[in-house]
């Protein structure tokens, strides 16, 4: 009991901070949101090579084996369970890593 009421104690004190200082965190907000401009994803190369592999085995024959493999196994799970949901599981976890590799590289290798 005496922990939930530190805990209702330290939420208070987390509020009124946030009441009495709202010009300030509304600042530091805004500055950091301004400041995020100039980050720039894909800019490290110290694991390039791996991911460089990654994508490939992914997107290449390993992807594709991968894809068919969870389509089949929800395929199998869906008629021994008489249920479409492992069918729809299945079909999701296939277009995930058969499209996803892409949109992955792309959100990191993207500039603003």
């Amino acid at each position: 009991m005496k922990l939930k009421q530190q805990a209702l104690t330290a939420q208070q004190n987390v509020i009124s901070f946030a009441k009495e200082h709202h010009a300030f965190l509304l600042a530091f907000v805004i500055v950091a949101v301004l400041s995020i401009g100039s980050a720039i994803a894909g800019t490290d190369s110290t694991f390039a090579t791996v991911s460089t592999n990654l994508d490939g085995w992914m997107t290449g024959s390993l992807g594709k084996v991968f894809s068919l493999g969870a389509l089949a196994v929800g395929l199998g799970i869906g008629v021994i369970k008489q249920s479409i949901l492992s069918v729809a599981t299945g079909v999701s976890i296939a277009l995930a890593s058969s499209i996803g590799p892409g949109v992955l590289t792309n959100m990191f290798s993207a500039t603003l």
